[in-house]
């Protein structure tokens, strides 16, 4: 039984989602999380008494939070003293398309270079757009990507591009590893 620290900063909901799923899982598979939502969370007090961690951040024009960054100057000693992973969440995630996959990586390892971090697993999941969480602008744009790419928008305004069985093998693999 390990400790694991999934800390995360999620703008529309999808990334919260996402890490809230990631602790069940592995707290089924007995170990003890402890999440920590860096856009809410006042406090990171213990953040540093774990055996892994998992950081999870959104990609939205072409960069991660900088909370993310924050997290990782004052808690880096400790991340990269353990298993650590880095998930990504963009809906880049869910093209076929080389090329994008391609930009995803290299937002990615700029990120990890720029902060010195070199996790275990760096694992890309796909997004999801939830219009309720959307200005106009950034509404109309994702709507002509997500149609650009031949995908159907769901009529209610939620449409989920998360690929849940990938993400549970990411999970069972850095499992494997505490």
């Amino acid at each position: 039984m390990a400790r694991v620290l999934v800390v995360y900063f999620s703008k529309e909901g999808q990334t919260e989602h996402i890490s809230h799923h990631m602790a069940r899982r592995l707290e089924d598979a007995g170990h003890i999380v402890r999440l920590i939502n860096l856009k809410t969370d006042a406090s990171e007090a213990g953040a540093d008494d774990y055996d892994a961690s998992i950081l999870a951040g959104s990609i939205h024009r072409g960069s991660y939070a900088p909370e993310i960054s924050s997290f990782l100057m004052r808690h880096g000693p400790a991340v990269r003293s353990h298993v650590s992973a880095f998930v990504t969440v963009s809906l880049s995630a869910a093209s076929h398309d080389a090329t994008e996959i391609s930009a995803l990586n290299e937002i990615a390892n700029r990120f990890l270079f720029e902060a010195g971090w070199q996790p275990d697993f760096t694992e890309h999941v796909a997004g999801a757009v939830h219009d309720d969480q959307l200005n106009a602008f950034e509404k109309v744009v994702l709507h002509q990507i997500v149609q650009q790419h031949g995908e159907q928008l769901d009529p209610s305004g939620h449409t989920e591009f998360t690929d849940w069985r990938k993400l549970n093998t990411f999970l069972d693999a850095f499992a494997a590893r505490l």
